[in-house]
């Protein structure tokens, strides 16, 4: 059996066939996704992609480039000696610095991130950037930081996408490895402000293209009764008053502005290093 394209099989393995249900897709490019029945070529804000399901199509937001290597590029640089007394702990690297960063407040105590480790080719200029440090930061600032910086982004290109659309989805699947973390799934659901969930299985692009071929195959009369019996929901996360207000204030205040505000500095560092 054929079935579709990368995105299209991922967020029918997610589930995504609901307008009210918004995606995270937590990959080495990171996106989020909502669908919908109208093809919309000249949009701002997304891109238009066909489903798996016939006539339905995928609405795909800016995303961010080399997303989840920077978990790794951080795991890299840790030091062989910190993953070994993770190792000896029973833990992976990733929950070991997850458990540090758990003590961290909202905000990494005004740490933040621009996750922009890979430069678009028409924009040689531009880095990633870890700004506000003083002597209270620590691994796990860092560690939090960088997760927040990747959920505050993509929020802010997630509400330009629905927006434009004029959607307002009821809670959020994230998908990809990066929702084994439940640390980084709290701070989606602080972030965005609603329910995210992940499913038992969170590599979905491989079930979406089971659910094409169950279709198929005639096992299933269509893809909502498939999604009905093949997609699963493992755990939910409800979000943090407190902190969804405390991101809100961080974003409007001053995040959604910083990649702007260092964009000057960014582009004579270039000119002076090249």
């Amino acid at each position: 059996m054929a079935t579709a394209n990368d995105k299209a099989v991922e967020a029918l393995g997610a589930g995504l066939i609901d307008p009210e249900v918004g995606l995270v897709s937590l990959g080495t490019y990171i996106a989020s996704m909502v669908c919908g029945s109208k093809n919309e070529p000249s949009a701002k804000n997304y891109w238009t992609n066909l489903s798996c399901i016939p006539y339905r199509y995928l609405y795909e937001s800016n995303g961010i480039r080399r997303g989840m290597w920077l978990i790794t590029w951080y795991k890299n640089i840790i030091g062989e000696e910190y993953a070994e007394k993770a190792r000896r702990e029973g833990y992976s690297v990733e929950d070991y610095l997850a458990k540090e960063a758990a003590t961290v407040p909202a905000g990494s105590d005004e740490l933040l991130t621009i996750p922009d480790w890979l430069a678009p080719a028409t924009q040689l200029y531009r880095k990633g950037v870890i700004i506000g440090f003083d002597e209270r930061h620590t691994r796990g600032h860092i560690y939090r930081s960088l997760l927040e910086g990747i959920a505050m982004t993509l929020k802010i290109h997630y509400d330009a996408m629905i927006d434009e659309l004029g959607m307002k989805p009821k809670y959020l699947i994230i998908s990809g490895g990066g929702s084994n973390s439940d640390l980084f799934m709290q701070i989606f659901a602080d972030v965005y402000g609603v329910e995210t969930v992940r499913n038992v299985v969170n590599g979905a692009a491989s079930l979406g293209s089971a659910i094409c071929v169950a279709v198929a195959t005639g096992l299933y009369s269509g893809f909502e009764e498939a999604v009905r019996n093949m997609v699963r929901i493992k755990d939910k996360f409800t979000p943090n008053e407190e902190n969804n207000k405390k991101y809100t204030r961080i974003i409007e205040g001053v995040y959604r502005d910083l990649p702007g505000l260092v964009e000057g500095a960014l582009k004579r560092m270039y000119d002076v290093f090249n």
